[in-house]
């Protein structure tokens, strides 16, 4: 899954539905993503009950939200304060939702969207089919086919370069609790990989070349912080971890032979 931020483009507040724009198509973000009409609604139909309005991508605890209604949108449907930072935007998606009534944390997100103090929108969201391409000299991933799990109210969202929002569990933990956290995060993970090659293998098929790129990307990524942790270990009795990272070490090589 990778996360994604945007300024919130509030379009209407009644009372506790607030309606906004928070993903627009057609221009480059600082990510070097472009999404283009479409790429959300392909996947929209497929359970959108399935999304959830959370804060700050907390998926510990409900919804602070209901969404009403979730649809990509025209140009023309577009609030003037995106075509002024964007004006090459095609359209966008849309997220109307209702703030739950008497649940401090949803009433005080809605104070702050009321008074402009809480003002970016974070999403999760999974890419199904992507193609990178030469566009004003920068090498651009434009998006085709975009699944959305999630969409956030934030404080601050991250750079979406990272691909990934900074979970705020870490500081809640011992250092042991979030070793295992991670692992077993991996290890969901992993579950989810091999679930969809066994469907696709069932259809006669082969993971896309769009999970297999993020599978590289993500073994690079595993690969280095491998090192990394290794060093640690040549440089000092390193023991507090070193059951987790022995797990870790077994969920990469799993991935290895995924690929």
């Amino acid at each position: 899954m990778e996360y994604k931020k945007a300024p919130s483009h509030t379009k209407e507040i009644n009372g506790r539905v607030v309606t906004g724009v928070f993903a627009v198509h057609g221009n480059i973000d600082s990510g070097n993503d472009l999404s283009l009409p479409g790429s959300f609604s392909k996947r929209l139909g497929q359970g959108r009950n399935r999304v959830k309005f959370l804060w700050q991508h907390d998926g510990n605890y409900p919804p602070i939200a209901s969404i009403k209604e979730v649809r990509e949108i025209g140009r023309d449907e577009l609030p003037e304060s995106i075509l002024s930072y964007a004006p090459e935007a095609t359209g966008g998606v849309l997220v109307t939702r209702e703030y739950y009534k008497g649940i401090d944390l949803a009433d005080w997100v809605l104070s702050g969207i009321e008074a402009g103090d809480v003002d970016e929108m974070s999403y999760g969201y999974e890419v199904h089919e992507s193609e990178y391409q030469n566009i004003e000299g920068r090498k651009v991933r434009v998006l085709k086919d975009v699944q959305l799990f999630d969409i956030s109210d934030v404080n601050w969202g991250m750079n979406p370069a990272t691909a990934g929002v900074k979970s705020a569990y870490g500081d809640l933990m011992s250092f042991t609790q979030h070793s295992g956290f991670v692992v077993s995060t991996l290890e969901e993970y992993l579950e989810r990989v091999n679930e969809r090659k066994e469907f696709r293998e069932s259809e006669g098929r082969k993971l896309s070349e769009a999970n297999l790129h993020t599978l590289q990307g993500l073994k690079s990524q595993l690969d280095d912080l491998s090192l990394q942790i290794d060093s640690l270990f040549s440089k000092r009795n390193f023991v507090d971890g070193s059951a987790a990272y022995a797990e870790f070490l077994k969920t990469q090589q799993r991935i290895r032979e995924i690929l």
